[in-house]
């Protein structure tokens, strides 16, 4: 049995995706990448090339011009 419909993800975008995923069930907001980073205790860049890498791979998308723009498209379950 193939789990491969997206591209696989290392451990640190799995952590990423899933604080995404606990902070938007708990808030109803996708958090913004300093929350992000708060959140998961790391830098700001580190957050923004995660969401990048996850946006990349097709586990979450980026709409333009939003504060709040992460919409996860897979949550990897």
């Amino acid at each position: 049995m193939s789990k491969r419909k997206t591209e696989d993800i290392t451990e640190p975008q799995a952590r990423t995706l899933r604080a995404i995923c606990q902070i938007l069930d708990t808030t109803g907001l996708p958090p913004t990448v300093k929350e992000l980073a708060e959140a998961l205790e790391i830098s700001h860049a580190s957050a923004h090339e995660q969401i990048a890498q996850l946006v990349r791979k097709g586990y979450l998308r980026k709409e333009a011009r939003k504060a709040r723009s992460i919409v996860v498209v897979n949550r990897n379950e």
